[in-house]
This record gives structure tokens, sequence and C-alpha cells, in this order.
């Protein structure tokens, strides 16, 4: 009897208490920080600046790697007109990012190792008795079995999905407005363009490129950005418009 419950307590181990994926056990970790950001965002969006920075402060308190916390105090920042604190955040916000990705993608990694590591336990323990005799039903187990496998598919498929993970388009936007304020054209231009790769609805990222490449003279790409940013119906400014086919001949 005790060797058949510790088969059994080994079973429901694997794929009962291991059924909770990385990423879940990862949002628990954060969950605290997160409630913050989430207070944050919605007193962002009532105008109501102090509340939403305390709360920003607050999330990354609660877990140090809260990027998304820093990327909205460098929002933040940017409406205060302090864009070099605004730069300093979102400088932070990238370094948490890489620091967020490793960290997530290690626990991920070792999960897996260890989701492996006890259903091969699993196995040895079925292999080294008699499984009808021990009343484990063979068809029961095979489900689990193939359960388990297609489980570990997904796992390794979500995985190499991750590994490609990238800092968040609206942010880098947001940063390349910030390098704008600053005067850092070719800087705020890299953003601009990143963010245009990862999202190509952000529409307003092409009206700001388009004006960035006219300030450092790069008529053709002002211009096919400029077409763009029409296309897809932006908001541009209209003396900008004029100084750009006065400038650069558009039609």
């Amino acid at each position: 009897m005790k060797r058949l419950f510790l088969l059994f307590f080994l079973f429901f181990f694997v794929f009962c208490v291991h059924a909770q994926t990385a990423s879940e056990l990862y949002n628990k970790m954060m969950a605290k920080s997160t409630k913050h950001i989430d207070k944050g965002k919605v007193y962002l969006k009532k105008n109501k600046i102090s509340k939403a920075e305390r709360e920003f402060k607050e999330a990354i308190k609660s877990w140090k790697h809260a990027y998304v916390a820093y990327a909205y105090l460098g929002i933040i920042y940017y409406q205060k007109r302090d864009f070099r604190k605004s730069k300093e955040y979102f400088d932070r916000s990238i370094e948490e990012f890489s620091e967020f990705k490793k960290n997530y993608l290690k626990m991920k990694l070792d999960y897996m190792k260890e989701f492996q590591r006890k259903a091969k336990e699993l196995q040895i323990q079925l292999d080294k008795h008699d499984m009808q005799y021990q009343g484990i039903n063979a068809t029961a187990y095979e489900t689990k079995k193939t359960e388990y496998e297609n489980k570990y598919k997904n796992m390794k498929k979500e995985y190499e999905k991750d590994k490609n993970m990238q800092y968040d388009a609206f942010f880098r936007f947001k940063y390349g407005n910030t390098l704008m304020a600053l005067r850092y054209y070719n800087d705020a231009i890299d953003q601009y363009l990143m963010a245009i790769k990862q999202d190509p609805s952000l529409k307003d990222a092409y009206t700001n490129l388009s004006v960035a490449y006219f300030i450092v003279g790069d008529c053709p790409n002002a211009v096919k950005y400029y077409r763009i940013a029409k296309s897809k119906k932006a908001p541009i400014n209209k003396n900008f418009e004029r100084d750009l086919k006065k400038r650069c001949g558009v039609n």
C-alpha cells in the first residue's frame, strides 16, 4: 500500500502541482507591483499626475524590475516638461526590461527542467513495478503521459517565443518624444523606427519620424514618412506640412 500511495502521490505531484505554468508563478511574484501599475495607469488617464506618480514609485518599491513603472514615470516627467528626468526613467526602464527578460527566461527554463526531471522520476517508479499488480490503469497512464508530452512541447514553444520578447513599442515611441524634446534627433529616429517595426499601427510615430528626418536634413526620408503618415490619416501640423513642401518639394 505504501508503494501504491507513493506512486499516486508522484503522479499527482507531476501532473497537478506542476500544472501551474512558469508564467503564472512569475505573475504571482510581481502581483503587488502590477496592482500599483494598474492604479497608476487609471490615475494617469484621469490626469491625476501626482497620484499616478506615487503609484508607479510604489510599484518599483514592490518589485525592482518593474520596467513598466519606470517607463510610465518617463511619460509623467515628459508631461512635466522635465525631459532630462524623463530620459533617466526611460533609460532605466530599458535596463530593467533586460533584467526582467533575463530572469523571466531563466525561471521558465528552470521550470521546464524541473518538470522534465519529475516526469522522469515518475517513469522510473512505474517501470520498477507491474502497473496492473499495483492497480494502475495502463490506459489512464498513457493518457497522462500524452498530456505531459503535449504540455512540455507547449512550454518549449512558449519559451522560444519569449526569447524574442522586445521592449514595448508604445514606450519606445514615448521615449522618442522625450529625445526629440532634448534635441537628440538621431536617437529619437532610432526609437521611432524600432517602435514602428514592432507595431506598424502607431501612426503618430510616422509623423514624428518625418519631423525628425526633416530637422536633420534628410528630405527623402522626411517625405517618405510624411506620405505614410498621410495614408494612415495621422495628425500632421500644418506649419510642418508647409515647410516640408517648401524645402523638400512635396507635391
